[in-house]
């Protein structure tokens, strides 16, 4: 996933929680298989020996856990207060409270996992070190291959349609008004594309220099835990003004999407959050299910398209 796209993602008012990818069973199936999907999905970046799977596969188990018993209930308790709320009564104050919220949410669960990751780089061989690496950069080559030869002009089509199928998305169908707010954020917002490429080859360049000097733990342990917990720090100042500029952005226009949806739009998106709300409460009660090949199918052709 680019890092436009997430920019996108945290937009989006309901979008509540890292796990909370798919809906309905899928969900369900990608929260109960925690431990042998992201050893699987870690495994597309590094080849882990039999030790570390094991180790890593047990503590995916003792996080799901934590994430169950201390996350979910407020996942929980943001959708009943975004569903509580009068949809003509949303503002920006509104918008950007919810998506602070977001953000804590992904905070606590990187600081959960931080040291986990930070024993695993430690246990990992010259040899894996090279490997991830380069499949970082890989990954950041195909970003930029994707944007190739763009101007802004038609980066920002893109993010018009975006919107307009997240709009789609939680309300059910896209009236006039929120095509023309659509394309009014749009042509507001600062285009970050290229300025996410030069990061994240920046990024890279750091990773691989913090990696080979794993083994001075006076250097590496502060800086492992800033590289995940403090991203932002890492920003230029350019790049962090084109952020705050286009999260208030995005809070305006939430809020006035949010104002502009009709009754039966209304209905589709009370819908919408109520389904999120029960997955949580069905996986705060159950860990786990049995899982018919049909619903392994749905999940590995979702995982096709969205996560590879």
């Amino acid at each position: 996933m680019d890092m436009e796209s997430k920019v996108f993602k945290k937009s989006r008012l309901w979008a509540v929680g890292l796990l909370f990818i798919i809906t309905g069973c899928t969900t369900k199936f990608l929260y109960s298989n925690l431990d042998w999907l992201l050893v699987e999905y870690i495994d597309d970046y590094v080849t882990l020996n039999d030790g570390q799977e094991d180790i890593l596969s047990e503590r995916i188990l003792v996080l799901g856990q934590w994430h169950k018993e201390n996350e979910l209930p407020q996942y929980v308790k943001q959708l009943d207060a975004i569903s509580n709320k009068d949809p003509r009564q949303v503002d920006s104050d509104f918008v950007l409270a919810q998506m602070d919220e977001v953000k804590a949410h992904t905070k606590r669960l990187v600081e959960q996992i931080t040291p986990d990751l930070y024993a695993l780089t430690q246990q990992m061989s010259d040899e894996q070190v090279k490997e991830l690496v380069e499949n970082f950069e890989e990954k950041n080559r195909d970003f930029v291959k994707k944007y190739e030869g763009m101007n802004d002009d038609e980066v920002r089509e893109i993010y018009q349609e975006r919107i307009e199928e997240n709009f789609e998305r939680w309300f059910g169908s896209v009236n006039d008004t929120q095509k023309l707010l659509a394309k009014e954020w749009a042509s507001s917002m600062k285009v970050t594309v290229f300025d996410w490429q030069e990061h994240r080859k920046q990024m890279n360049y750091y990773m691989r220099q913090l990696l080979n000097r794993r083994a001075d733990l006076a250097y590496y342990q502060p800086e492992f835990q800033r590289f995940l917990n403090d991203s932002e720090s890492y920003y230029t100042p350019e790049l962090a003004a084109k952020i705050a500029h286009n999260r208030a952005l995005a809070a305006k226009y939430i809020a006035l999407a949010v104002n502009s949806i009709n009754p039966k739009q209304q209905s589709h998106l009370a819908s919408e959050i109520d389904e999120w709300k029960t997955i949580a409460e069905d996986l705060m009660t159950s860990m786990s299910l049995d899982h018919s090949p049909r619903e392994f199918l749905v999940f590995k052709s979702y995982t096709e398209q969205v996560l590879i």
